[in-house]
C-alpha cells in the first residue's frame, strides 16, 4: 500500500466506486460460456487502473471457480502477440487454480485427481479412451493429450519436464527425442500408442509454431476443456499491456498477425474461455493510424470498431474517502493501534479533499500513498 498498490489477494478489499462496472464484470463471470468464448477491451488511461482492474478480475474469477492466467505482452521479453506459441507458454507459466501454486501443473493435478470422479467421469472417459489411453480425440492438441497422459502415469521428474515443455514450447523444437522418450516410450506397458516414433516427428506432435500456430490455438482451447474436467468453470485470460503491439512490435507483418490474433479471441471460436485485454481509450485509433502510417490499406480495419469494450469511470472523492477508511482499518490491524481515534472520519474527508485536487492520471495510486504516509506520521506521533 505504501507504493499505492493493493497487495495481491486483497485487491477486492481496496477497490472502491465503479459499482456498475464491477456488477457488469461479476455478471460476465456468473454465466460461463459453453464452447464459445467472449472477449472485452478494458479501456483506461495509463495509471488509471487497468492493471488494478485485471487483478480485481483475477480475484473475482478465482473466487468464482475459474482457472485464471494474467499475462503481460512484452516483445522484448519474449511474449509477442503475433507468436501464439509464446503466448501459450506465458499462459501456462501464469495460470492459477484456486488453492494451488501458479503454473500448468496445478490444472493437470486437478484433472488427474478429479477426472475419474462421478462429476467428470464422462469427459474423463472421452479423454482417456475409457482408461486405455491409446489415442483420444477429446483434446484437439496432440501435445496436450500426450502431456496429460504422461502426467497421469509418470513420475515427478517427467512432470517437471512437462511443465517446462508446455511453459516454454519453443525451447523444445530441437529436442523432440527427449519428449518422445519421456512422454511416450517410457509409459507403462499397458498403454499401447499405435503411432511410430517417426510419425510423432513427421506429424509435428510436439511443435507449437507450425501451420499458423495451429497447435498453440488448439492447446489453448484444450486448457478450457481440462479446466472443466477438473470441475472448474473454465479459463479466464487476462492480458496486460497489449498496447505493446503498437509500441514495440516494429515489423508490420508481425503487427498484422497480432491484430488478427486479437480478432480471433473476440470471435470466440478458437478459445472458448473469457478474455480481457487492458488498453488505453485510444487503442483502436492507434492501431488504425499505425496501419495507415505503414501504408497497409488492405487490412480490415473496420473489425476494430466491432470489438466489445468496457470503459472505466473515474474514481470520485467519496470513493477515495471509503478507500481511506479501509486503509485506516488495515493500518490499525498491522500496527495494533487506535488509528480511528487519531484519524477520524472528518480528518479523512479533509485529507482526501486535498489529495483529490492533485492533477494526476494515477490519482488513486497517489491518494493511497498519501493516506498511508499520513497514517505513518500519526502513528509516530502516538508512539
Amino acid at each position: 500500500l505504501r507504493k499505492g498498490v493493493p497487495p495481491v489477494g486483497h485487491v477486492q478489499r481496496f477497490t472502491v466506486g465503479r459499482e456498475s462496472e464491477l456488477d457488469q464484470l461479476s455478471r460476465s463471470l456468473s454465466s460461463p460460456s459453453d464452447g464459445v468464448g467472449s472477449a472485452l477491451l478494458v479501456q483506461a488511461n495509463y495509471g488509471a487502473g487497468k492493471t488494478h482492474l485485471l487483478n480485481l478480475i483475477r480475484e473475482m474469477a478465482l473466487s468464482a471457480g475459474y482457472a485464471v492466467a494474467l499475462v503481460t505482452m512484452d516483445s522484448a521479453g519474449g511474449v509477442r502477440a503475433n507468436r501464439m506459441d509464446q503466448v501459450f507458454g506465458a499462459i501456462c507459466r501464469a495460470i492459477e487454480v484456486p488453492g494451488a501454486s501458479k503454473g500448468i501443473g496445478g490444472i493437470l493435478d486437478l484433472v488427474v485427481s478429479r477426472g475419474s470422479q462421478s462429476e467428470s467421469s464422462r469427459e474423463w472417459d472421452q479423454l482417456s479412451d475409457a482408461g486405455r489411453w491409446s489415442i483420444s480425440d477429446y483434446l484437439a492438441s496432440s501435445a496436450m493429450f500426450l502431456a496429460t497422459r504422461a502426467w497421469a502415469h509418470r513420475d515427478q521428474q517427467t512432470r517437471r519436464l512437462i511443465v517446462d515443455f508446455l511453459s516454454n514450447p519453443e525451447s523444445y523444437k530441437t529436442d523432440r527425442k527427449t519428449l518422445y522418450n519421456e512422454l511416450v516410450f517410457k509409459l507403462p506397458n499397458q498403454i499401447r500408442d499405435p503411432r511410430s516414433e517417426h510419425q510423432f516427428y513427421k506429424d509435428g506432435h510436439f511443435i507449437f509454431s507450425d501451420r499458423g500456430y495451429e497447435q498453440s490455438w488448439q492447446a489453448l482451447g484444450d486448457l478450457d476443456k481440462l479446466a472443466r474436467i477438473a470441475r472448474l468453470k473454465g479459463v479466464v485470460l487476462l492480458v496486460d499491456e497489449f498496447e505493446d503491439v503498437v509500441q514495440n512490435l516494429n515489423n508490420r507483418n508481425y503487427q498484422q498477425a497480432a491484430f488478427v490474433n486479437l480478432f480471433r479471441f473476440f470471435e470466440g471460436r478458437r478459445f472458448p474461455g473469457m478474455s480481457y485485454f487492458a488498453v488505453t481509450p485510444d487503442f483502436i485509433s492507434k492501431c488504425k493510424n499505425e496501419l495507415m502510417k505503414r501504408q497497409v490499406y488492405e487490412f480490415p480495419v473496420e473489425r476494430f470498431d466491432k470489438l466489445a469494450s468496457f470503459s472505466m469511470s473515474k474514481v470520485q472523492s467519496k470513493d477515495l474517502v471509503e478507500l481511506a477508511k479501509r486503509i485506516r482499518e488495515a493500518h490499525a490491524a498491522a500496527y495494533e493501534w487506535d488509528a480511528q481515534s487519531a484519524f477520524e472520519d472528518e480528518d479523512i474527508v479533509l485529507l482526501v479533499g486535498g489529495l483529490a485536487k492533485r492533477s494526476s492520471q494515477d490519482q488513486t495510486r497517489q491518494a493511497i500513498v498519501g493516506i498511508v504516509e499520513h497514517l505513518d506520521s500519526l502513528l509516530d506521533e502516538n508512539a
